[in-house]
């Protein structure tokens, strides 16, 4: 039988709105996707501003779990929260990349680069004012992680030099 063990802490993020942070540890299927969908419940029903699941600990997924994870993205597109995954390991981002993220979808390598992220702003078209070129960068990478590209897509329409 596998297991699934899940650490849920809520606590207010540094915009002063409600964070919830759900670290998976073991196996998410079939025999244990009820038990993260109980543990959800009660979560998704505060409605947090940011959902965060943290995947570090994450060593397998099947469709059933990745089907939780998409009834959790509507239950906070909903209320106009946001879903956020960090810490994919190796085969996770597998499951992810084959399966297709969706642009509600934003994974960040860790913690720290959500945080700059959702500091920096969003694609609001305002402008954003860093304070120097760590925190710039900082950003970028963000940017650059939450929305992946090919480089054949970056690439596409540009002149060979």
């Amino acid at each position: 039988m596998s297991t699934l063990t899940i650490n849920r802490h809520q606590k207010a993020n540094a915009a002063g709105q409600s964070e919830v942070m759900v670290a998976l540890e073991g196996r998410l299927d079939n025999s244990t996707v009820t038990h993260l969908d109980a543990e959800l419940r009660p979560a998704l029903a505060a409605h947090p501003a940011q959902l965060i699941f943290d995947l570090a600990g994450l060593k397998f997924v099947t469709s059933a779990g990745i089907r939780a994870f998409f009834v959790a993205l509507k239950q906070q597109k909903q209320h106009g929260g946001q879903l956020s995954f960090v810490h994919l390991q190796p085969q996770i981002q597998e499951v992810f990349d084959i399966m297709g993220k969706l642009p509600e979808m934003r994974v960040f390598k860790d913690k720290a680069e959500l945080d700059a992220y959702l500091l920096l702003g969003d694609e609001d078209g305002a402008p954003f004012a860093s304070a120097n070129d760590a925190e710039l960068d900082v950003y970028l990478r963000a940017r650059q992680h939450s929305y992946p590209q090919s480089e054949a897509s970056l690439n596409k329409g540009r002149q060979p030099t």
